[in-house]
């Protein structure tokens, strides 16, 4: 250890509640209430936060050393106490099944992609696999995605197809922008624009994720 490394963690620690809305506690918590599986999706959750990768590949450390700091000389964080047990997972909820009407409604907006309906068709089995037992339902001009609150919306276009999700405050970052999903609620806040199945890996389902957990997740 150098003393270099001990005051940036010092610096890192002092300002995360400024920076980030919660201090190091309430990241421990947060990150145990989700019980994620192993530690890249910890940190790919922490990035969806916001975090650049060193910061989120930090606290993820802090969080496996019992939520104490790495280098700094100092017990625990007061308020995160021991580290509790891996949350036990909540049952996914069970989708309703569309209507008879829903589902001509929803292959009717599907029918709109045209020649990227394979590429919408591979979007919502990404879908499906990230959020079990997420209801995929026909709205006036989109479709919707909740788990049971809907934080996902797609409008299909024969020239490219616009996923909004509910991120609040995240940054645009590539490939985000703001939504512009006509019909949804003001909770879908951004948007990637796919035109290409290369666009729907790890980076987005990630983001997939981070929009369920934002509106659906008991932790904050």
């Amino acid at each position: 250890m150098t003393g270099d490394e001990r005051d940036e963690e010092r610096e890192f620690l002092s300002d995360l509640k400024a920076r980030s809305g919660r201090d190091l506690a309430e990241w421990m918590a947060a990150i145990s209430a989700h019980g994620f599986a192993d530690k890249n999706e910890t940190i790919d959750w922490l990035r969806a936060q916001g975090f650049p990768f060193a910061r989120a590949s930090w606290l993820e450390r802090i969080y496996k050393n019992g939520g104490r700091p790495i280098y700094i000389d100092a017990p625990p964080a007061p308020a995160a106490g021991p580290r509790p047990p891996p949350a036990m997972p909540r049952p996914a909820p069970v989708p309703r099944a569309p209507s008879e009407r829903e589902a001509a409604d929803l292959d009717k907006l599907i029918a709109g992609a045209k020649g990227y309906r394979p590429l919408y068709q591979l979007l919502e089995a990404e879908i499906r696999k990230a959020v079990p037992g997420v209801a995929v339902m026909p709205k006036a001009g989109y479709i919707s995605f909740a788990a049971p609150q809907e934080f996902a919306a797609a409008t299909l276009h024969a020239t490219e197809i616009r996923l909004g999700l509910a991120l609040g405050d995240h940054p645009f970052d590539p490939p985000l922008q703001p939504a512009r999903i006509r019909g949804s609620g003001s909770a879908i806040t951004h948007m990637a624009v796919l035109t290409d199945a290369r666009l729907v890996g790890g980076d987005l389902v990630s983001l997939i994720r981070a929009a369920n957990a934002r509106v659906n997740s008991q932790a904050p």
